[in-house]
């Protein structure tokens, strides 16, 4: 082979190794811009879960001052039952997910939610719970008791309003006879007249 050949050649293997590189250089040029994408996506990442977790705190710390500011006022509620029944506690609780718990406490019996009282318990809880729920800047303010379900337990219930002085009128209905009046109160006797 002459020399013009063998340069041919050697030139020919030349352009095929630069195409080669060239190749190879195009292919660095987009993983490096696929590196430089990828740090790019990754610091925005890195941005939004900051953001997530900023996001987050701020969730929880509304949803503690939300629940602080909800059972604040479920405790003053409890606290002012507190003074209409005649024994026992009222439990009135939220919680973060604005689930409401109102039962009463009762002695020998635990804590009972509203749905486990009974008819009798359940006129003595929603009297002092109309008690709290009042406006106490109001005159005249009126709650009527009706208690026949109470028996002799309404004699307890006008004891508890008396020895508390309630800044509020009640007026409790029943049909079954007191054995005593606390002080305090105003017995009538409303009888059906024979006919």
């Amino acid at each position: 082979m002459d020399n013009a050949g063998i340069l041919e050649q050697h030139v020919s293997g030349l352009r095929s190794r630069l195409d080669t590189l060239r190749a190879e250089e195009r292919l660095f040029q987009r993983a490096a811009g696929l590196e430089a994408q990828r740090e790019k996506d990754h610091a925005a990442r890195m941005e939004l879960a900051a953001e997530l977790e900023a996001a987050k705190k701020n969730l929880a710390e509304l949803r503690d001052k939300k629940s602080a500011a909800m059972q604040g006022t479920a405790t003053a509620i409890a606290e002012k039952m507190g003074r209409m029944l005649p024994y026992g506690a009222a439990w009135f609780s939220v919680d973060d997910d604005g689930a409401v718990f109102l039962g009463w406490e009762i002695p020998q019996h635990g804590i009972v939610p509203y749905g486990g009282l009974s008819g009798g318990q359940r006129v003595l809880f929603e009297s002092a719970l109309a008690y709290a729920l009042a406006r106490q800047d109001r005159q005249n303010a009126v709650i009527l008791i009706e208690g026949a379900e109470l028996g002799q337990e309404i004699g307890l219930l006008l004891e508890s309003v008396a020895a508390n002085n309630l800044d509020t009128q009640i007026i409790a209905c029943t049909c079954h006879e007191l054995a005593a009046v606390s002080d305090g109160w105003t017995a009538v006797r409303v009888r059906e007249a024979a006919q």
